[in-house]
């Protein structure tokens, strides 16, 4: 809200009749000043009267301050803070104005300032508008841009029409940010929610197992791991895949602290039976092996039933039941058959199972990329060395 119009006439008159004393004192030299700085001052003070005189007035402050700034006149502040008030930035006006009653305080025209500082004070109070700011959780601080306005949430604030963002932390919480734009007089209420902060930890898992890679928090990562992997502090699900293993474990990572834990191959093949590519076939084959010969001997059995009878028909009437015979035959060869593939079925299981323990021997154990550091006492859980 602007001051009245004599008050900006008087102004406008004011600002114009210093113009030229300061424009002729900024281009004296001053030994506290160099003389390129001067000129600069001098620069941006008359940037300013053309900015004012074409009424771009927040242009003008802006130059003027730039001027005050180099050559440290006073006198200058006066004209930001004219600049400001006829922008339409009160608030800014009237800090410019106190400035140049403070640093100015026997200034001729001191006395119409301070009663334009008055006015200016009570056009922003009836222009205030009320910002009703709740929290969630309650209790957060709550700050507009930065540092102003301090309060905690429920809380009311008073504030000029403008945009403003505010702020609301709370600890253990991420801050929250909330941009609002009030208008003058009006009430307002701004509901601001705070999600509570992740804490992180980190887990370094050392292994001598070849080729096998880490799983955790959905991220894979090759092992030996060069640094520890950040996840959620508290229970983590980690796997260990390839290279032949298939383990999985839960751990309590510490909050803003490293949890190391050394896992030998030894302990993850016993993660499961099928671990072992070669074990797993071997398993199967000698699976195989022993369902054929077990089905071999129930054949062998029922063969033999069948060459009873056909004995047993041979000496009551001199002669066998030809379809009998064929019967008994087929059983034979059956039984035959599945011995054969039992046999076969039980060497290739130990075949692979000779060739898993040679090739496990040879295997030479990769080294981690760090000496592999102590157990944690803590830890939840026990691997086996």
């Amino acid at each position: 809200m602007a001051t009245s119009s004599s008050h900006t006439r008087t102004f406008k008159r004011l600002l114009v009749a210093c113009a030229l004393p300061l424009s002729l004192s900024l281009m004296m030299p001053a030994p506290a000043f160099a003389q390129d700085t001067i000129e600069q001052a001098r620069e941006r003070f008359m940037e300013g009267r053309a900015f004012y005189d074409n009424d771009e007035y927040e242009k003008a402050a802006e130059a003027f301050l730039e001027s005050y700034e180099l050559s440290g006149r006073s006198e200058l502040l006066y004209n930001v803070g004219q600049a400001y008030r006829l922008a339409g930035k009160l608030t800014d006006a009237e800090a410019y104005f106190q400035r140049y009653l403070s640093e100015l305080p026997g200034a001729p025209n001191a006395g119409e300032v301070a009663d334009t500082v008055i006015e200016i004070q009570q056009a922003i109070a009836a222009s205030m508008a009320t910002l009703n700011v709740t929290s969630s959780p309650e209790g957060a601080t709550i700050l507009v841009e930065e540092t102003r306005e301090r309060c905690n949430a429920p809380c009311e604030l008073d504030l000029a029409p403008g945009t403003y963002t505010l702020i609301a932390s709370l600890p253990d919480f991420d801050q929250a940010r909330q941009s609002i734009t009030l208008e003058a007089r009006q009430r307002e209420e701004l509901a601001m929610t705070l999600r509570a902060a992740v804490q992180t930890g980190r887990l370094m898992v050392q292994s001598d197992l070849s080729g096998a890679t880490l799983i955790v928090g959905g991220q894979s990562y090759a092992l030996p791991l060069q640094r520890a992997v950040e996840v959620e502090a508290g229970t983590t699900t980690f796997a260990i895949r390839g290279g032949g293993a298939d383990f999985s474990e839960s751990v309590e990572v510490p909050a803003d602290d490293t949890l190391t834990l050394f896992i030998p191959a030894s302990a993850m093949g016993q993660g499961g039976v099928f671990s072992n590519p070669r074990q797993s076939a071997a398993l199967g084959l000698g699976g195989v092996g022993i369902a054929l010969g077990a089905a071999a001997t129930i054949m062998g059995m029922q063969a033999s039933t069948t060459y009873d009878a056909l004995e047993q028909q041979q000496n009551a009437f001199g002669g066998v039941n030809r379809e009998l015979l064929d019967t008994g035959i087929s059983q034979q060869r059956t039984a035959n058959g599945l011995w054969i593939g039992a046999a076969v079925s039980l060497l290739a299981s130990s075949g692979l199972f000779v060739w898993d323990v040679f090739a496990s021997g040879d295997d030479e154990p990769i080294a981690p990329s760090e000496e592999p550091a102590p157990r944690r006492s803590d830890a939840p859980v026990e691997l086996l060395d």
